[in-house]
């Protein structure tokens, strides 16, 4: 009798499709600073709901993750950076849909499947993809795995990194009317890929949630005569990378890992960083005489090497779409929401019970018509893996953005009126310490006695994240 009820209720559930687009931000979605041509996009905002003041937890892909499939802002989870990826007293939200009659399926960077949040897929064997690209493998992938069907009610995650560095000019999108760079033309050829996607998906039964993991900064500039470009060429940085991966002489030719002398790896870090140095003084030797904003001058200068981990928006701002099950109404919604509310809302929208014990919650009232309080976001920098960086910590209102140092509240201030200066150009903090000390008591409310380096143990996985992440790009 239980067992029939069972399969009852999972008839009843609908099938989720969650696509995540690393890097991916909010500013190139909507608003004035949107240069692509999205036409499947805007029909997901005409006939579902946009919420386009979402914000990460961090602006790199573990720590968000940690928030994301947590419900819980990361410190509490034990993934603090690349070397701790187990979780503590923590239940992933993937297990609790699998514990409800889900069947979980992925198409998922190698690095997700080494983090401990995320559980076995039903096609483990094929979800991991060395660098899933919708415009290659991954997009074939998905869209075939939509054709065949999936056992239901199904859990369909799905991770690319058509944005993420390098970022490559994708193959019948060269024109200039699909962006200025290649990272809006990266979303035009994204939109083009999702209209097949919603092609092979019942909307009437399935709920698709399109969003990202963080933002990026665009190393390109355009406005009126104005046009500099300092993206790094994403095919030769492929294909180096490549060659140098296959050509390394300590690479196991079987297992396809390496083992390098730490002499070596020391070297190479050197090299790298003094190339990194060098082609920074040739860029603010292009750009000083320029009469430049703050913002504009950041987005240029960026590089994988910088120190400074600040949490401005292009990097935590990110898009979050809604549409299909119980979503159907053309809505834009910009009260600011966070990524650690999603679960806990789909959870609301399908009728089925999470965690109890987190810090997210459900926005579906939202899409009713109905109010809730504003909740400020906590957000923290990832850190680097090779190289020291000035981590910071902080919260962002429906108004104000504060961050400091992570370990010293009194280093690395910033604070902005993001209702008066959207684009973060202006530091108030000298000017408004009243207004700060307000905002450093939030934050501590939040921490609330818990270990900013809360570990739980470690063991020899978390050196294949480290490595793999390298291999990503990362330093």
């Amino acid at each position: 009798m239980n067992s029939k009820n069972n399969s009852v209720n999972n008839q009843m559930k609908p099938n989720i499709l969650f696509l995540i687009f690393d890097s991916l931000r909010a500013d190139k979605i909507s608003g004035s600073d949107k240069n692509s041509i999205t036409p499947t996009l805007d029909f997901v905002k005409e006939n579902g709901v946009l919420f386009d003041h979402t914000i990460s937890s961090s602006d790199g892909t573990i720590l968000s993750y940690a928030g994301l499939f947590s419900g819980k802002h990361p410190f509490k989870t034990g993934m603090r950076n690349q070397r701790l990826t187990r979780l503590c007293d923590t239940t992933s939200y993937l297990e609790i849909l699998k514990k409800n009659g889900y069947n979980l399926y992925g198409c998922v960077p190698e690095t997700t499947t080494l983090l401990e949040i995320i559980p076995e897929f039903e096609n483990n064997s094929e979800a991991e993809i060395d660098y899933p690209n919708v415009l290659t493998d991954a997009g074939k992938f998905v869209l075939n795995k939509l054709e065949l069907g999936m056992k239901e009610p199904w859990f369909f995650l799905v991770h690319v990194l058509n944005m993420h560095f390098p970022v490559t000019e994708p193959e019948g999108f060269e024109n200039k009317k699909f962006g200025d760079n290649n990272y809006e033309k990266q979303i035009s050829a994204i939109d083009v890929w999702l209209s097949k996607v919603f092609k092979k998906v019942d909307l009437k039964n399935t709920l698709v949630i399109i969003t990202a993991d963080h933002g990026a900064y665009i190393q390109s500039l355009k406005h009126d005569s104005l046009e500099i470009d300092f993206q790094d060429k994403g095919e030769m940085q492929m294909k180096i990378s490549k060659v140098a991966r296959l050509a390394n002489p300590w690479r196991n030719s079987v297992t396809a890992k390496s083992v390098e002398p730490k002499s070596l790896e020391s070297l190479k870090m050197k090299m790298f960083l003094a190339r990194e140095k060098f082609n920074r003084n040739k860029k603010l030797k292009k750009i000083k005489e320029l009469n430049l904003k703050p913002h504009e001058i950041r987005g240029l200068l960026s590089q994988r090497s910088n120190p400074e981990r600040f949490l401005f928006d292009e990097k935590i701002r990110v898009p979050l779409f809604m549409i299909g099950h119980k979503v159907n109404q053309k809505k834009t919604i910009s009260q600011q929401i966070r990524l650690i509310d999603v679960f806990p809302t789909i959870c609301d929208m399908i009728g089925i019970t999470g965690e109890r014990n987190v810090d997210g919650i459900s926005v579906y009232p939202l899409l009713q018509d109905k109010k809730i309080e504003d909740v400020a976001a906590y957000i923290e920098s990832s850190p680097a893996i090779q190289i020291k960086t000035d981590d910071v910590i902080g919260i962002r209102t429906n108004r104000y953005k504060y961050f400091r140092s992570r370990y010293d509240p009194k280093k690395h201030i910033h604070f902005y009126d993001l209702k008066n200066d959207p684009y973060e150009d202006e530091n108030l903090a000298d000017k408004s310490k009243e207004t700060c000390a307000k905002m450093e008591g939030i934050l501590k409310n939040i921490i609330n006695g818990f270990s900013l380096e809360k570990v739980c143990y470690e063991d020899n996985n978390d050196k294949k994240v480290e490595n793999v992440l390298k291999k990503l790009g990362y330093v």
